[in-house]
């Protein structure tokens, strides 16, 4: 064992770099990784396991930063001694508050660490006023911090995170992070015996029996490498399972957006095929039935009405078939007006109403596609239900280039709103879900026996 003392003992101050490396990275992974799973509540405690990790580097690399004076000076051995009390104060509050039920208040969980860390500063503070030398305070200060946060912080630490995750995890998330809570646990209570239990000799119970010096002469291996391998322990351990929550997040995040775009694009379909095909096939009926009034009187007529309703329906055969085989529609070339007039030319050539179109403004915004696909899908909707359910005789559309927004009016002479079958179809549900998709506001306004009045207001 004589050589392998001496080999490290040669390394050393790359051991101390080391010890504070691990820890550093503890923190520093916690910190960044945490952040990330805020919402569970397994990983709401790691903050205080990452102020740990962050102190316990720091303490560790102050000999490195202090190499000339050999001892340290007395404001870096304070400093050393008071990074050691916050360090393990963080691992006994993050001990505690594994064990602390999750409806508790926040700062309830920090009562017993803050007890404890201010009875230790008050314990130092009684030496101080006496002649005794410096460096026998910030021995037993050191000794009393390990004893009395490092050791029982690590402990309960340990056991604090299995009964934590058991109690906040489903079944099948615990099966997948068991391995790496296991080594984290490990590591804790590892830390608790090589960071806690054993530290500098003291001439006192236990410390002058089990201390580090006896440590390396019982087995050659400092105590820096064996508390660095517990840090790197502790990192790996908690940076896995962190790693398995957030890969299950991701999949559970990817599984719901896959869910709402089939919903979303379910729901496309559907007020495609309802303001559209459908329409075209209602048209066509239209068309049929008149063709059926007139065949007796008026033949030649009837010839043009079928002549239309057979071309209305080839045009809706194809339209079907882009629906199957594109399913994403083709979106409108036409400006927004001369869109509206072609749809109000076949309106009036299918039903034969009244058709009054103004507009007014100039077009100065010009709307994307998908927005006037919506909006002549709604023009088309609410003249059907002007011609199906309104019983209509004239329909007046007005268009309005507004500074900031266009408005869209489409009112009728029919029976008014409280007459229409609205709850039971789905043209007013479409026309609303319409209006919200561009972002406008849809009004409706009815008197029973005079009509509707749809106004469409969309902003630029």
């Amino acid at each position: 064992m004589a050589w392998l003392r001496d080999a490290l003992a040669a390394y050393e101050l790359a051991l101390v770099f080391v010890h504070g490396q691990a820890f550093f990275a503890l923190g520093f992974s916690i910190f960044f990784l945490a952040r990330r799973s805020a919402r569970l509540e397994v990983a709401r405690g790691l903050s205080l396991l990452a102020a740990f990790g962050f102190c316990e580097a720091l303490a560790a690399w102050i000999p490195l930063l202090f190499i000339p004076s050999n001892p340290l000076t007395a404001t870096a051995s304070w400093l050393r001694l008071l990074l050691l009390g916050a360090g393990y104060a963080f691992l006994l509050a993050f001990a505690m508050q594994t064990l602390a039920p999750s409806e508790r208040q926040q700062w309830k969980r920090w009562i017993p660490a803050g007890a404890v860390l201010i009875a230790w500063l008050v314990s130092l503070s009684g030496p101080l006023l006496t002649s005794l030398p410096h460096e026998q305070i910030i021995l037993r200060g050191e000794i009393a911090v390990r004893y009395g946060m490092a050791l029982p912080g690590g402990l309960i630490a340990a056991w604090g995170l299995r009964r934590q995750a058991y109690h906040t995890l489903e079944p099948e998330r615990i099966a997948l992070i068991k391995s790496p809570i296991r080594v984290a646990r490990v590591a804790l209570a590892a830390f608790a015996v090589f960071g806690g239990l054993i530290g500098p000799v003291a001439p006192f119970f236990p410390a002058v029996v089990i201390n580090q010096e006896a440590l390396v002469q019982v087995t050659g291996i400092p105590v820096a490498l064996l508390r660095s391998l517990c840090g790197v322990a502790l990192t790996y351990g908690i940076v896995r399972a962190l790693g398995i929550f957030l890969r299950e997040i991701q999949l559970w995040v990817e599984d719901v957006e896959h869910r709402q775009a089939l919903t979303s694009e379910r729901e496309r379909i559907g007020r495609e095929l309802h303001d559209g095909i459908i329409q075209s096939i209602y048209a066509a009926g239209l068309m049929l039935e008149g063709a059926r009034h007139s065949t007796p009187n008026e033949p030649e007529l009837a010839q043009s009405q079928l002549a239309r309703a057979s071309e209305s329906l080839n045009q809706t055969i194809q339209d079907i078939r882009r629906y199957i085989f594109d399913l994403r529609g083709e979106l409108p070339e036409d400006d927004l007006e001369t869109g509206l007039r072609k749809i109000l030319r076949d309106f009036r050539v299918n039903t034969l109403l009244e058709i009054d179109f103004t507009v007014a403004g100039n077009d100065a915004h010009k709307l994307g596609a998908e927005r006037r696909q919506h909006i002549f899908q709604i023009a088309r909707e609410a003249l059907a239900n002007a011609a199906r359910h309104a019983q209509a005789k004239r329909v007046e559309i007005s268009l309005r280039h507004k500074t900031n927004a266009l408005l869209l009016c489409i009112s009728d002479d029919g029976v008014g709103l409280p007459k229409l079958p609205v709850s039971k179809g789905h043209g007013l549900r479409n026309i609303q879900e319409r209006a919200r998709l561009l972002e406008g506001t849809l009004d409706i306004d009815s008197v029973p026996n005079k009509g509707v009045t749809l106004t469409l207001t969309v902003p630029y």
